[in-house]
């Protein structure tokens, strides 16, 4: 029996290689003797293919099907149940389900985590997000969130903004009316080593109220009573000391000091409140 199945897919082949060889033969010679004709022909069969795949038509089936393939396994029990939310302390719940891009009912196997991570990523307060399906029906998404560093005055908006500098919303600021705040152009890019700075002295930390940039160079403070101190573009850092000495040792700010101008390496100037009275310079201790 095997070889009488041998023999005939021996004789098969040949056959149908004649055959194969004579119709190209016979396409080239007919084509060959009417090429407009075969011109044509070529184009309308590349212009009817085009057309369907322009018309989205196959995707449009493959859609289909594949819609079709996940209501049956949600139908097998393979349907998402079960939404577990973590890390959202600052972000909504239903802002997070409401962008994830499936829901309750869907199948399991149509949720994308991947996907679903990107369209998180675009909310306000998210800093990184992870989405996981546990099968049948189970989904864990886990959120870590910015972490607001200060408040930056941009015109007449008030923004939250990141550590790095980076802006994280104008929604609800007064909730962070704690914050420092900042002001000027490019402040929040600037902000963390004078901030850091601060807060190793607790005089000018306990009486800051805002910090401006100035040119994207340097820093004016505001301190209570508005007692406003010029830093320099450079050596600010021992400047800031100083201005803690001053406080402390000095008691500047319980005089009728309205400006105290730390940029010059050899003196610091008090500008006086009572508007007709001259700078006063003191050369520094040592």
């Amino acid at each position: 029996r095997d070889s009488s199945v041998t023999g005939v897919q021996t004789c098969a082949l040949p056959i149908w290689s004649v055959m194969s060889r004579a119709l190209r033969a016979l396409l080239r010679n007919w084509l060959a003797r009417r090429p407009m004709l075969g011109l044509t022909l070529s184009l309308l069969i590349i212009g009817a293919i085009a057309g369907v795949v322009i018309s989205g038509y196959p995707r449009m089936v493959a859609g289909q099907t594949m819609r079709h393939t996940h209501g049956i396994f949600a139908g097998l029990g393979f349907h998402v149940a079960d939404i577990v939310l973590n890390g959202n302390v600052r972000t909504a719940r239903d802002d997070v389900l409401g962008t994830l891009g499936f829901g309750p009912g869907d199948s399991t196997f149509a949720v994308d985590p991947a996907a679903a991570r990107a369209r998180l990523l675009q909310l306000p307060w998210v800093s990184d997000a992870e989405v996981n399906r546990r099968f049948p029906g189970s989904v864990t998404v886990t959120l870590i969130e910015k972490r607001p560093y200060a408040l930056w005055r941009d015109g007449d908006a008030l923004k939250v903004v990141e550590r790095s500098g980076v802006v994280i919303t104008s929604a609800h600021v007064q909730e962070f009316a704690r914050l420092p705040l900042l002001m000027g152009a490019g402040a929040p890019q600037a902000a963390a080593p004078l901030l850091d700075e601060v807060e190793k002295h607790r005089a000018v930390a306990a009486r800051l109220r805002w910090a401006e940039r100035v040119s994207d160079r340097r820093w004016n403070l505001m301190l209570d009573s508005k007692v406003q101190v010029k830093l320099p573009e450079e050596g600010w850092q021992s400047q800031v000391a100083e201005l803690d000495r001053l406080i402390v040792e000095k008691g500047v700010l319980e005089r009728d000091i309205e400006m105290i101008d730390l940029r010059f390496p050899d003196n610091y100037i008090f500008r006086l409140r009572n508007g007709d009275s001259q700078p006063v310079t003191r050369k520094r201790p040592t």
